[in-house]
């Protein structure tokens, strides 16, 4: 497979029984054989394709007389990486991209379609359709196609946020998010993890906010580099580092985290402790267990066992001195990264969640020890999903009241005693979190 069938198989083939595209072409790379250039050119492509699809489905639209939904959704797609490359990579020459975009119909479309890729193609390039504005009359609907969000979204946000700030965090959701690692804290530290990547020519500085955050300007080889396979780091973002610190877990401690999966916080967790005392690790699919159980594996942490159970109802006798909850959300805070997921997610599925999330904290509040802590966080930034499900859980559960983040994080990224960062204020994911304390 060369990079741009790669990137049409994994578009087309995302979204069938329930697969994320990031899955999806993790595979397809592996089979395919491709070198390091042409497989970040693969991933480019469809995740392109993903961020801009709304507007690459605008443009297209003006130069087929039946529209999109005329076509099938593999012909849809060729149609888009096609356009893709015309619009937005400069080192593809155009004609190059529609000779490619046909070679691709001949191989997946009708055979109607492949002079119709041809023509299509040629048409936006010869008027030039992709460089017109966009005026509907309509500021929301105006947005959500140039930015390619859907609309409920943009209208919500410019609620919210106002256009200047709605408009910033459309903007920011669209760029590339930077890889960014943690150093393993049981095997190095942050300054000698540098000194390492540096020999193997890879750079990384530290963020702005979290310190233990190194952002790696070059991350192609990194993932075949020695270190990461003798567990000197995971792979996290700032946001998620960033909640791992309101743990504040001490060597000894027994620790619950009910959503564990895929363990990047339980393991910075373990960390803290020194991997000493117990972490256990729950989390409702073996799959996911068995993630987890291989990245630790990796790091070398060991004071940890796994269960197979739902976060909602699950029971055990002893309590907890430390409880997380990494709540299953609708990931709205982590658009640059889960491209998929601002077409997978719809408006009503944000009150599903919020009551879910509800329920497995008022599950978790009973297997906290007096003393003990309770960390609450989500990467999204809905605050049904945020603020208002702590609302409603410390209005049922009075024994529990907020510690502030200011404690444990910058004060800019602290929001009423709670951490929240936004992709446009602060180059990291969209995220919340809350440490409860219990008092009786």
């Amino acid at each position: 497979m060369e990079a741009r069938e790669v990137a049409l198989k994994t578009l087309s083939k995302a979204g069938t029984d329930g697969a994320y595209y990031d899955q999806v072409l993790k595979k397809n790379l592996k089979e395919s054989g491709l070198s390091l250039p042409d497989k970040a050119l693969a991933h480019e492509l469809t995740a392109g394709v993903l961020r801009h699809r709304m507007w690459l489905d605008w443009v297209l639209d003006r130069s087929l007389k039946s529209g999109m939904k005329s076509l099938t959704h593999w012909e849809q797609n060729i149609l888009r990486l096609g356009l893709y490359q015309i619009a937005k990579l400069d080192r593809i020459p155009p004609f190059a991209a529609v000779n490619e975009s046909v070679n691709l119909a001949k191989r997946y479309g009708r055979k109607s379609i492949i002079g119709l890729t041809n023509a299509v193609l040629r048409d936006i390039i010869r008027h030039r359709r992709h460089l017109e504005p966009i005026s509907s009359g309509d500021r929301a609907r105006d947005l959500s196609i140039e930015y390619s969000h859907p609309l409920w979204l943009v209208k919500r946000w410019l609620k919210e946020l106002g256009e200047d700030g709605a408009v910033a965090l459309l903007q920011a959701n669209n760029r590339q998010a930077r890889v960014t690692i943690r150093p393993n804290t049981m095997k190095t530290g942050v300054l000698e993890l540098r000194e390492k990547l540096d020999l193997s020519g890879i750079h990384a500085s530290a963020n702005k906010y979290i310190p233990t955050a190194l952002e790696v300007e070059n991350p192609g080889a990194l993932a075949d580099d020695s270190l990461f396979s003798r567990g000197y780091f995971y792979y996290q973002d700032p946001s998620s580092q960033a909640v791992s610190l309101l743990a504040r877990a001490k060597p000894g401690d027994d620790v619950l985290d009910l959503c564990a999966a895929p363990g990047g916080k339980a393991g910075a967790v373990l960390e803290q402790m020194g991997d000493i005392g117990n972490l256990l690790a729950v989390d409702l699919s073996e799959q996911k267990l068995s993630l987890i159980k291989e990245n630790f594996t990796r790091l070398g942490l060991r004071s940890y066992s796994l269960v197979c159970a739902d976060a909602a109802v699950f029971s055990v006798r002893k309590k907890f001195d430390l409880v997380l909850i990494d709540a299953p959300c609708s990931g709205l805070g982590a658009l640059r990264r889960r491209l998929d997921i601002r077409w997978r997610i719809k408006e009503p599925d944000i009150a599903r969640l919020s009551r879910l999330q509800l329920q497995i904290l008022a599950n978790a509040a009973g297997l906290v020890k007096p003393g003990g802590a309770l960390v609450y966080s989500t990467c999204t930034v809905t605050p049904e999903e945020n603020r208002g499900v702590i609302e409603k859980f410390l209005a049922q559960n009075q024994e529990f009241t907020i510690e502030d983040a200011g404690q444990f994080v910058p004060l800019e990224l602290v929001e009423d005693g709670f951490f929240s960062s936004r992709p446009h204020l602060h180059g990291m994911d969209g995220a919340f979190a809350a440490r409860l304390v219990r008092h009786k």
